[in-house]
């Protein structure tokens, strides 16, 4: 009887848990992407670099990766509203934004808005910057820096090149 009784328990639990979950909305889950990028730059060739990454979310909220090839991690960034922190080699720095934040640990403006969208197919423009999307179909992009106005606390760096190469989402 006790068996019966502990059994019946167990289903029942297991159809609350069920039904619980059937009845919650299901959440979209965040874009992710992951493959390899390169920053060129032709002014300063000591800036150069090149890694693995994995981007999530969006420009407003989110997260990227950059690992090496044997897969160690190089900086971990997540941003949100307000906020932003990169943490790289033992340390932790916060930063207002997530632009801010990428001037700050790569040296250069990246468009990071842009960059998602150009991930997702949008054929939007960026002013100062020259997209290449020849070899989307083969998940790769080219964007490069042109004569544009100067980012708030950074520098132009005219013909500065960000290469993508992503896995299908």
């Amino acid at each position: 009887m006790k068996r019966r009784a502990c059994a019946a328990a167990i289903a029942a639990a297991g159809l609350l848990v069920a039904g619980c979950s059937w009845l919650r909305p299901k959440s979209t889950p965040a874009p992710f992407w992951e493959g390899r990028l390169a920053i060129k730059d032709p002014n300063v060739p000591d800036n150069n670099m090149s890694a693995n990454f994995e981007l999530q979310g969006s420009a407003q909220a989110g997260s990227l990766g950059l690992f090496t090839m044997l897969g160690i991690t190089l900086a971990s960034m997540q941003w949100g509203d307000g906020f932003a922190e990169l943490q790289t080699g033992g340390e932790v720095h916060t930063y207002d934004s997530a632009d801010a934040m990428l001037r700050a640990s790569l040296g250069q403006s990246i468009p990071l808005e842009a960059i998602f969208g150009w991930l997702s197919g949008n054929t939007q423009t960026v002013a100062g910057w020259e997209v290449d999307r020849s070899r989307y179909a083969q998940r790769r992009l080219r964007a490069r820096k042109t004569a544009g106005p100067v980012p708030q606390g950074g520098t132009l760096r005219e013909g500065l090149e960000l290469l993508l190469v992503w896995d299908a989402p």
